[in-house]
């Protein structure tokens, strides 16, 4: 049985950018063939969540990769004095105009404190990279998770 995904984190990555406002940067880590640590920076733009479902739009071919070889990922939110740590494993995933869409379950949760105020990895969110990075159509890919 899936685990439900904390109500703030659901919360957070369920919201878009705000154009001309500070973004978090969200990294999201795989493991790569000879098992090291592999990092991919996504925005909410390239991500969404449910209670029990967490959502991604994955264009870097190493992702990918990874994930299609090993089915399992971490994300780390940083929301106020905590950072949650959210390992994650594959439940469904298809290719569409060469951007991976994943539905990944919450395998574990942690939420690391010391009661101290975060800053976290940030972009200054715009017009130029909500083009580049083609968010409305992102955001679009990521519903069609919901017919699958």
């Amino acid at each position: 049985m899936a685990l439900t995904i904390p109500e703030e984190v659901r919360s957070y990555l369920s919201g878009r950018p705000v154009m001309g406002s500070p973004e978090q940067v969200v990294p999201l880590f795989t493991v790569d063939l000879n098992g090291f640590p592999h990092p991919c920076l996504l925005s909410r733009a390239q991500l969404d969540a449910t209670a029990t479902e967490i959502r991604a739009a994955i264009t870097s071919w190493g992702t990918r990769a990874n994930i299609r070889n090993h089915g399992v990922a971490l994300i780390l939110v940083t929301l106020g004095d905590t950072v949650h740590h959210l390992k994650l494993g594959v439940v469904r995933a298809h290719d569409d105009k060469g951007v991976l869409l994943v539905a990944f379950e919450l395998v574990d949760h942690k939420a690391d404190t010391l009661g101290i105020q975060l800053q976290p990895m940030t972009f200054l969110a715009g017009p130029w990279i909500s083009s580049l990075e083609h968010w409305d159509e992102t955001e679009k890919m990521l519903r069609s998770l919901d017919n699958n």
